[in-house]
């Protein structure tokens, strides 16, 4: 599976905030600052179909349909779009047995990671961020983090919570990740190859 990491991206533009009365420059972003969702949606299309999706076309994706209305992606919107054009099965939910049961049927997941509630930063992020689930065996998910760089799971706050010997694959027990996702949104976009 071909990884992509959004830090790659530091000149790559992304027009955020849309929807959000904001000075201009602020609806400058790239995809190294917020492209998290980008790089995760094209890993799945590369993944899952015949297909290649790569950045520069996924962000054109994402700001013609209106994905981009504050400073990220909002998946929910992008998600339709991409299985649509791609040929993909696209669903969402918030349980975690059913993700497992997704992957363990060969499908992937986009997650919606964020702060859990009372901490001041989250096991993946600093304020809300997209990581791939590939793989489970029930216990642990295998995931892909479009902004892993070696040494993000060593400081104190996240230490020992991350497998990343095999970056950049990372392995993280299921309730662990689960707990991490972003409070008050859609946990889990489902995606399945269309048989």
């Amino acid at each position: 599976m071909h990884y992509i990491n959004q830090l790659n991206y530091p000149h790559l533009v992304y027009h955020t905030n849309a929807k959000r009365d904001v000075p201009a420059e602020e609806k400058i972003n790239t995809v190294k600052a917020v492209g998290c969702g980008l790089c995760c949606a094209c890993m799945v299309v590369n993944s899952l179909t015949p297909y290649t999706l790569n950045i520069e076309d996924c962000v054109k994706i994402s700001e013609s349909c209106g994905a981009n209305p504050y400073r990220g992606t909002n998946m929910s919107i992008l998600a339709p779009v991409i299985a649509e054009k791609y040929d993909l099965v696209y669903t969402a939910t918030d349980d975690l047995e059913e993700a497992i049961a997704h992957l363990q049927k060969g499908g992937q997941i986009i997650v919606h990671t964020g702060i859990p509630e009372g901490k001041e930063i989250g096991l993946f992020t600093q304020s809300g961020h997209y990581i791939l689930a590939v793989s489970t065996d029930g216990k642990e998910f295998c995931l892909l983090d479009p902004e892993y760089s070696p040494g993000k799971f060593d400081i104190p706050k996240r230490s020992g919570k991350v497998d990343d010997s095999h970056a950049p694959y990372l392995y993280c027990d299921v309730n662990i990740v689960d707990s991490e996702t972003k409070p008050g949104k859609t946990k889990y976009h489902l995606f399945a190859r269309n048989r």
